[in-house]
């Protein structure tokens, strides 16, 4: 939950819808404890509305741009078609996150706390610490799976707490990168010359690399690169390439024909 009692005006938040009318729709905050919201009609989306209860249904959640704050009658009004749906995608990811990360630090509070209400205590204290030093929960326990140092305002019983649960629950980031590769072979035995050329390039997967090779239809293959980030991949990329080279009979040809980035 938020430290501030009040969203700002042009926060993008997520809500509960409590309640449909014909002229709106009323919503629970959650990330604001015991602050409801209103969307009124005109807000809900930017093409004639027949009926609120065909874009919200009671119960739903949804996420919303804060288009006006008033703290002296207690009223906070939402809108739903100014916002994109990337950026509703984008809040709804980190406030998933931030949940997972607010239950893993119970975790972590009850490891060092063996008492269930000392644990409670402890853990408004290091929210606050986790927010003002990252920003969210979740960075941290990202930073910690990769055993990056993390603050040194977290007291060290947090930290190795952190780290620990953080190894386990925490995949690491993974980017994909895509090469399409032309092999040609004018040897008899063609299709057995590439074969072994493929197998090799199979030979730079590791721990934290994956290369996998998928068949096109000749002569093109794609070389999918999957691991922690870009650089590493190119890298990856410039082993294949002189692996290739080294390996490859005068009757092949082969050429790197392009490449695709998409993040896993």
């Amino acid at each position: 939950m938020a430290d501030n009692p009040y969203p700002q005006q042009g926060d993008i938040v997520v809500a509960t819808v409590k309640k449909t009318t014909d002229f709106g729709a009323f919503c629970s905050l959650d990330e604001f404890t015991g602050q409801d919201a209103f969307i009124h009609i005109s807000e809900v989306s930017s093409g004639w509305v027949r009926s609120v209860r065909e874009h919200v249904k009671e119960g739903q959640r949804i996420v919303a741009l804060v288009i006006r704050v008033d703290t002296l009658k207690r009223q906070i009004d939402l809108s739903l078609k100014r916002i994109s749906e990337a950026e509703k995608k984008r809040k709804m990811e980190a406030y998933n996150l931030d949940k997972r990360a607010a239950k893993l630090l119970e975790r972590v509070a009850l490891k060092i706390n063996k008492n269930p209400d000392a644990a409670t205590a402890a853990l408004n204290d290091i929210k606050s610490t986790l927010k003002t030093e990252y920003g969210d929960l979740y960075t941290v326990f990202e930073l910690a799976s990769e055993d990056k140092e993390l603050s040194k305002a977290i007291p060290a019983a947090w930290a190795t707490g952190i780290a620990t649960v953080a190894k386990v629950e925490i995949k690491q980031k993974q980017v994909t990168q895509r090469t399409v590769l032309k092999l040609k072979c004018y040897a008899s035995d063609g299709v057995e010359q590439i074969k072994k050329l493929l197998k090799l390039l199979g030979t730079l997967s590791t721990n934290e690399t994956k290369i996998e090779v998928h068949y096109l239809g000749a002569p093109n293959y794609y070389v999918d690169i999957t691991t922690t980030d870009y650089k590493a991949a190119e890298k990856i990329l410039a082993k294949a390439q002189a692996l290739l080279t080294a390996n490859a009979p005068d009757s092949v040809d082969f050429q790197i024909a392009k490449k695709e980035n998409a993040s896993k």
